[in-house]
């Protein structure tokens, strides 16, 4: 039987640290651009913010989602040329997507505004430049998680990427007189440039020293029947958690998509404990798999105790200290402590699923996973639709809640239901 308990620990008591810096540092960040920036254009930046990483995503088509699955045995095993085809493939594939939605995005906002001059265009124009560098990041990031250093693997972006990005604006606000939206807009980009230039430094010395080719261990249709599933499920679940934003843009006050994006950045600390260890635990499942029987019962089991001991007193500190935080993004963002307080439960109960969903996708259960994220955005968009005409971000957050909740305990039902385990 495999033991991953001295990884799993070790990891774990770095990573919480990392988790606990890196969302302070992006926390701040926020709180800074809520002060330099009105409220609706903290609104609009949180939108673009969403469309740039969705897009981050899409363009990799799960290649980022997969790469423990197929990179963790080769690089264990010093494979190193179907490591490096593997990434070749996908760097290649995003970068060919990235300029097509870029080209796309660009003609779609000069024919809505009429204009070449990009101070009249809306920030998601800007950021949509920093996809292909999103989705590279997201792919180097994925390599050394495979390649089991989680610490380097989640430092440039959880912590390294924040904290440039608050520095950036304090001497931003310094060096001008007053801080325009499309000059933290690019700021941003650059960060994000020279955050995934680092970090493929950081794959090219630790996981990927030589970078020799042989195109017969390239097998993209392999890779896709895996990745694409992994990705049609994120994708929704992302776009899950975006669509209030864009709900509330459209049928809300748009006063309310700033103070809805505090909130929603403030549970999001959830959220980031989930992802952290899914990514801690993801580099194993396969071997667990393999194992079966005690090993696989009990690195699930491992998983799934370190899952809620980092949830369940994260959710109550949050909610109990929920107005002083929302406080620090202005006077009027505690109007958003009900809307923190549904996300958090939400969050909570989708989040505490995490696990079982890892399991699924792993045993071939993927195209469930994207039917049930699929049928729990449609019942958001609908509840979306029909609560904030008349409640607002409360209706928004409201539906959120229910249908995350839904979605988690549907998954556990699922991974309970299922042969294994």
């Amino acid at each position: 039987m495999p033991d991953f308990s001295s990884y799993l620990r070790r990891g774990g008591l770095a990573l919480v640290a990392l988790g606990l810096g890196g969302f302070a540092a992006d926390y701040g960040y926020n709180v800074g651009l809520s002060r330099l920036l009105s409220t609706h254009e903290y609104g609009d930046y949180k939108v673009a913010h969403a469309f740039a990483v969705f897009f981050g995503t899409l363009v990799l088509l799960g290649g980022d989602r997969a790469a423990p699955k197929a990179l963790a045995g080769p690089l264990e095993r010093g494979e190193l040329v179907q490591a490096w085809e593997y990434l070749r493939f996908y760097l290649r594939l995003s970068i060919a997507l990235s300029v097509v939605v870029i080209a796309v995005t660009w003609s779609a906002s000069f024919l809505h505004v009429g204009t070449k001059d990009p101070l009249h265009h809306h920030a998601l124009a800007w950021l949509v430049v920093s996809v292909p560098l999103l989705a590279a990041g997201a792919l180097t990031s994925r390599t050394l998680q495979s390649a089991r250093r989680p610490v380097l693997a989640a430092l440039p972006w959880r912590v390294g990427l924040p904290v440039l990005l608050l520095v950036a604006i304090v001497l931003l606000a310094r060096a001008v007189e007053s801080v325009s939206l499309w000059q933290i807009l690019v700021l941003a980009v650059g960060v994000v440039l020279v955050v995934a230039g680092g970090q493929w430094l950081l794959v090219r010395r630790v996981a990927l020293p030589e970078l020799k080719r042989d195109p017969r261990a390239s097998e993209p249709r392999r890779w896709l029947a895996t990745s694409v599933p992994m990705m049609g499920f994120f994708l929704v679940t992302l776009t899950l958690a975006q669509s209030d934003l864009y709900f509330l843009e459209i049928l809300g006050d748009e006063r309310e998509v700033g103070l809805y994006a505090a909130a929603q950045t403030t549970a999001h600390f959830l959220v980031l404990i989930q992802t952290t260890v899914v990514g801690l635990v993801a580099p194993l499942v396969s071997t667990a798999i393999e194992s079966g029987g005690r090993g696989e019962r009990e690195t699930h089991r491992q998983a799934q105790r370190m899952m809620l001991t980092g949830l369940l007193p994260a959710a109550v500190l949050v909610a109990l200290a929920g107005r002083p935080i929302l406080s620090l993004f202005g006077p009027g963002y505690p109007q958003a402590l009900t809307v923190l307080h549904l996300l958090l439960v939400g969050n909570f109960v989708w989040a505490t699923a995490a696990i079982a969903g890892l399991w699924l996708q792993f045993t071939g259960r993927g195209p469930l996973m994207v039917v049930i994220a699929v049928a729990t955005l449609a019942v958001d968009s609908v509840l979306n639709v029909l609560l904030i005409p008349d409640y607002g971000m409360g209706g928004a957050a409201l539906g959120t809640a229910i249908t995350l909740s839904l979605a988690g305990l549907t998954v556990l039902v699922a991974r309970h239901r299922s042969p294994r385990l």
